[in-house]
């Protein structure tokens, strides 16, 4: 095996070379080689930081056209049905240009944090935003509502009864009974239509799974 030195000179052992480049002054003028290579690997470094940060201020300034919604809360987007081919179709075309236009040439990185927003904006620029229903609550039902009139009827002629004298209270009791038959059978009819309905119910539990409706008769209500 030969040890060869900077200068050019082959040796047999290495113990000769070594006393080659410490008699000769090669050693210096290896070190001296090798902070060149440093340095040039050094320069060649920062010339590829200058140039990737001159992408990276393209990039941004290529973004800076993307429009960014108004709020950090995205608004959700009225999109079509699946049955509308054309209009997504025209949607596909619009995303397309919008990513040429605004991505081009730029990074990886860039082009990942921005597909998302352009991908969103096209849309509700398309679209438009969807506009929020607000539910309607549940309203009573017609016979519900006559039990509450009724209930409000018997009260005022139990304070009537109370605050009149003996003649009238006759006339009164009359009337505040009929009341109070009519809210007995309104309140006996929505009692039936509640068993029937729970009724209803369990047998739908009961075809949906037998086994579960069967295990839940033996349990224990949660306190």
């Amino acid at each position: 095996m030969d040890y060869s030195c900077i200068c050019g000179r082959r040796f047999a052992t290495e113990r000769g070379k070594k006393i080659h480049r410490t008699t000769m002054g090669c050693l210096i003028m290896s070190s001296q080689h090798q902070h060149t290579a440093v340095a040039d690997k050094t320069l060649k470094n920062q010339s590829q930081v200058q140039k990737h940060s001159a992408k990276e201020i393209q990039a941004e300034n290529r973004g800076d056209v993307l429009r960014h919604p108004s709020s950090d809360k995205h608004q959700m987007i009225n999109f079509p049905p699946a049955s509308s081919g054309k209009k997504w179709e025209d949607l596909v075309s619009k995303i397309v240009l919008n990513l040429d236009s605004l991505l081009g040439k730029s990074i990886l990185d860039h082009k990942l944090a921005t597909f998302v927003d352009i991908f969103y904006q096209t849309c509700l620029e398309t679209f438009g935003a969807k506009q929020h229903q607000t539910k309607c609550l549940p309203q009573r039902s017609r016979r519900l509502l006559q039990m509450g009139t009724l209930r409000k009827k018997k009260r005022k002629l139990k304070k009537q009864i109370r605050a009149t004298s003996s003649e009238e209270t006759n006339g009164l009791l009359v009337i505040w009974r009929q009341l109070k038959a009519r809210h007995s059978a309104l309140s006996s009819a929505e009692s039936a239509r509640k068993k029937r309905s729970q009724k209803r119910k369990n047998q739908e539990r009961f075809i949906r799974d037998p086994f579960q409706f069967a295990r839940q008769l033996f349990q224990h209500p949660k306190s």
